[in-house]
């Protein structure tokens, strides 16, 4: 049977006193009375006899006729519930857009738009999506950014990796479930891809940490290049600069400042949050930072931000002011419209951002000039629609580290002890930094593992799991995860700059993500990492637990995740210049089970598409890797 969960979903009243309903029934004071609002356009469908539980109260989700309740404190990597498959069909294509003003020939669109569509869905469902590659002169792949996959590796969308790039007019279908509840995004891992426009929410319907009324669409927040991204990361090797970006976009829409006048450039626009906030409502906003290289904060000029969740974990609400969010990052949080300081009726929504170690700076917003730094507005009801707000901001401090360590506190508890760690991981340290060797393409590059990643696209890794260790090549940095008790731990170290290497790496800050695997993160050190004392300020009690976390310059982070997923699992810098530039490595996750994880023939589509990419390759005028003057760039991720 279908059950509606709606974007308006309830109103609450809270009785002072004893009060009379229609019906005449009296209630005691203090009894809280909810009713449904109108049904949206969105519904989530689980068995007969279940029944949904989401408007009775935030925390609680469904229920099953045995009486079996899926909350908040459900552990939803053992238990989830019994959703429906929807089916959904994705096509890529090239034009020119402005949304910041300025035009962007060559610019790459899901559906024709930018974000692409926001795929919806609820907790346990299954997404069968089909994509369909009409790009000139570009293959592609997808990836469902944060989704566990379990069992269900081949449809993580990495070419190199998972799978071959889908061919111009071609098509792959990715099919997975849906183990967690939250939102994320999905984008292309083809390169340079996702920075010219193939990128787009993803929603996952599931209980909240705390009660709210109203929700809207999700943030996605990114850095916007006029140029084509491609050609933006030549620079990475040989300059004039780093690649930077333009502008910063909320949803599609932002401005292009010209940094001799300070003038806007005529066409663009500020967001406009879609729901007009009434005073004492509580509102649900989810952030995605899906950028190529900018770390903002986010905020709302007089406004609490009641933070609770991160990437695709729930935790105990906080709150703050200002929201550091990395590249890849995704947070929650409630906002109540109770302005802690009068205005007009209208709230700037920052993302404001620092620069040095941790942004490059854009060409169309001044790392110093925080005006130009406003990118988006809250209304409230009856304010006119041609005003500006007169809101001030925060005096929020702006640097590139993550959120508090000691806020992060997941609803669902990850409690271990070192007696639970299976591997030793003084051997599984990698040093995360720009070399100071020429390799490919004569520079330099960023790496974490021995060598610079750098994949040949033809030959994805998932084809080659039947291989011993030793016929592996060593730029496909992977690195051997074979630990077989998926109740237990294996730890990661990843230092900021050089430990061991006998090849110098430069230090900065990375937000590291992991792909097929929430983390923990047992330390996040900003000094660098001892071998011997830093191990014991390891902690194993509740830890931050996410999929993307920072590294920070001249530090190290210790993470921790259980090898209960067969297969070959991204781990890598997300700005998208460092991956390129060869800063990953691959997770060979208890190999003699991948292809028994994945089923009878469920190799067979990848075989296929790896065909076909090859035979496109050699055709006149398009795209091939190995042409030695117009070939591959960059590590294909």
């Amino acid at each position: 049977m279908g059950f509606s969960h709606s974007l308006t979903t309830f109103v609450t009243l809270t009785l002072l006193g004893a009060s009379s309903l229609v019906s005449g029934r009296s209630l005691p004071k203090g009894e809280i009375v909810r009713r449904a609002l109108p049904p949206s356009r969105f519904k989530c469908t689980y068995p007969e006899g279940w029944k949904m539980c989401n408007e009775e109260k935030r925390e609680c989700w469904v229920r099953r006729p045995d009486g079996f309740e899926f909350n908040i404190t459900t552990d939803y990597e053992d238990f989830i519930p019994e959703g429906i498959q929807r089916n959904i069909t994705l096509e890529l294509t090239e034009t020119s857009i402005s949304p910041d003003g300025i035009a962007k020939p060559l610019a790459k669109l899901i559906n024709g738009t930018f974000p692409g569509p926001l795929i919806e869905a609820c907790w346990g469902d299954t997404l069968q999506v089909t994509v369909v590659n009409k790009l000139p002169d570009n293959g592609t792949s997808i990836h469902w950014h944060g989704i566990r996959q379990l069992n269900t590796n081949h449809m993580d969308g990495v070419n190199g990796v998972t799978q071959c790039p889908t061919a111009e007019n071609d098509s792959f279908t990715y099919k997975f479930r849906l183990t967690q509840y939250g939102h994320s995004w999905y984008h292309s891992h083809y390169s340079s891809q996702y920075g010219d426009g193939i990128a787009a929410p993803l929603l996952i319907h599931g209980p909240s940490s705390e009660d709210w009324e109203f929700e809207a669409e999700p943030i996605v927040v990114s850095d916007w290049l006029h140029e084509s991204a491609f050609k933006e990361f030549g620079k990475e090797y040989h300059g004039p600069g780093l690649p930077a970006a333009d502008s910063i976009l909320i949803n599609g829409q932002g401005k292009f400042y010209d940094q001799a006048t300070g003038v806007a450039a005529p066409g663009g626009n500020f967001y406009k949050y879609p729901q007009k906030f009434e005073a004492g409502k509580r509102y649900l906003i989810r952030i995605t930072n899906g950028s190529s290289g900018l770390h903002f904060h986010f905020s709302i000029d007089h406004h609490t931000l009641r933070v609770i969740s991160t990437d695709f974990v729930p935790i105990t609400p906080y709150d703050t002011n200002s929201l550091s969010v990395a590249i890849g990052q995704r947070y929650t949080v409630i906002v109540e419209a109770k302005p802690s300081a009068p205005s007009n009726g209208k709230f700037w929504m920052r993302t404001e951002f620092a620069g040095g170690l941790c942004n490059t700076a854009l060409r169309g917003v001044s790392t110093s000039n925080r005006d130009q730094q406003r990118t988006g507005i809250i209304s409230y009801v009856d304010t006119p629609e041609d005003t500006l707000p007169e809101s001030t901001r925060f005096a929020a401090t702006i640097a590139c580290a993550d959120e508090p360590y000691a806020k992060i506190k997941p609803k669902v508890e990850w409690n271990f002890g070192a007696d639970k760690i299976q591997n030793d991981y003084q051997k599984n340290t990698y040093e995360a930094g720009l070399e100071n060797v020429r390799r490919r393409m004569k520079a330099t590059h960023w790496a974490i593992s021995d060598m610079p990643m750098w994949l040949d696209m033809s030959k994805p890794t998932i084809l080659q799991t039947k291989n011993d260790s030793s016929a592996w090549d060593p730029e496909y940095a992977i690195v051997n995860y074979n630990y077989i008790n998926g109740d237990e731990y294996v730890i990661m170290v990843v230092t900021a700059g050089s430990l061991d290497q006998t090849v110098n790496r430069f230090s900065s800050w990375h937000p590291i993500h992991l792909h097929g695997h929430d983390f923990v993160v047992l330390a996040q050190g900003t000094t660098k990492y001892s071998r011997t004392e830093s191990p014991k300020t390891f902690n194993f009690n509740n830890p931050p637990r996410r999929d993307v976390v920072m590294l920070p310059a001249g530090g190290y982070i210790a993470i921790a995740f259980k090898p209960d997923n067969p297969g070959v699992w991204l781990l890598h810098c997300h700005i998208a210049w460092h991956a390129g530039s060869g800063l990953a490595l691959q997770v060979m996750e208890r190999q003699s089970e991948i292809e028994t994880s994945l089923g009878t023939g469920a190799l067979d589509p990848i075989r296929e598409g790896c065909k076909k990419w090859d035979a496109w390759t050699q055709l006149p005028g398009k795209f091939n890797p190995k042409d030695p003057e117009h070939g591959q760039e960059d590590s294909g991720i």
